[in-house]
């Protein structure tokens, strides 16, 4: 009987305490603050004392992606410990190298195993877009599903995730290249915040909304206007900001009263990128 091991990176944001109820491993991916010194993202700091110390520093930190050596050593721990199948799923391809790391060093580990098999998923998404899609492949496996159908489960929930989020100061998107600087100066005069939404394995500006009142229920209805999520699973996302997301919980309940609605924060690794202000929706096309 096949033995598998489901394996992801921290860029999506389970924690390795719940990754570890599931029996999934998570290979950390790493920050800097200073470019100089690197912590382990979920291992060396809180979420809250990274966002508190994000907030202090005005330069934007840099992530660093897992190198080729350390997916080499997790890939060959997982043989040694009698597994003959590893299911690896990525933060997006299309925004680090730390996938295309994993590919090369999986073909050069199976080459060296004969039987031993590595498959890499690219969720094309972020955070718990696929921390919840490799939670329900780890449903499938404990259910006594195959390789294929556990492989199966997270591309279609990975795949059909959605988001869209704003963050009341656009001066971390600016400083790190997510908007211009013409668009930073026309968003703060007119009190613009451009919606960011996930569109083939990136982040992208969407609509635009303009002034904080009713802020919550108009992203709300930004997302409604780009897909129906009152079928799906929905979350609220945000870096640490709880009030806010209790605020965008009740907007998305006034118009689907029915909806369960989960809550997830945003770790690190991505929060690196958004700054610390962030809170949004995301939501799976089809019911898990």
């Amino acid at each position: 009987m096949s033995k598998i091991l489901l394996m992801t990176d921290s860029g999506c944001d389970l924690g390795l305490e719940r990754a570890s109820q599931y029996g999934i491993k998570v290979l950390p991916l790493k920050y800097s603050f200073d470019g100089e010194h690197y912590f382990l993202d979920g291992i060396d700091q809180t979420v809250e004392e990274f966002y508190a110390m994000e907030k202090t520093m005005e330069d934007v930190p840099k992530t660093a992606q897992i190198s080729p050596l350390e997916f080499e050593e997790a890939f060959e721990e997982a043989y040694k410990e009698g597994y003959d199948t590893v299911i690896y799923t990525s933060l997006s391809g299309k925004a680090s190298g730390t996938c295309q790391n994993a590919v090369m060093m999986g073909n050069a580990v199976m080459a060296e195993h004969e039987g031993f098999r590595v498959e890499v998923i690219d969720s094309l998404s972020y955070s718990v877009l696929y921390g919840f899609a490799v939670i329900e492949g780890a449903k499938v496996l404990k259910a006594g599903g195959s390789a294929e159908d556990v492989i199966e489960r997270i591309k279609k929930v990975c795949y059909s995730a959605n988001a869209y989020f704003l963050t009341d100061d656009l001066t971390h998107l600016k400083k790190g290249g997510r908007i211009n600087a013409a668009t930073f100066a026309v968003a703060n005069m007119l009190d613009i915040k451009p919606v960011l939404v996930l569109k083939d394995g990136l982040v992208e500006q969407g609509a635009k909304l303009r002034g904080s009142k009713n802020i919550y229920k108009k992203l709300v209805d930004a997302a409604k206007a780009m897909g129906d999520f009152s079928e799906g699973r929905v979350f609220t996302i945000h870096t640490c900001v709880h009030e806010k997301a209790a605020f965008l919980r009740n907007a998305i309940s006034e118009q689907f009263p029915n909806i369960v609605i989960d809550d997830a924060v945003v770790g690190p690794t991505i929060g690196c990128h958004t700054g610390p202000d962030l809170f949004g929706i995301v939501y799976f096309a089809e019911k898990f």
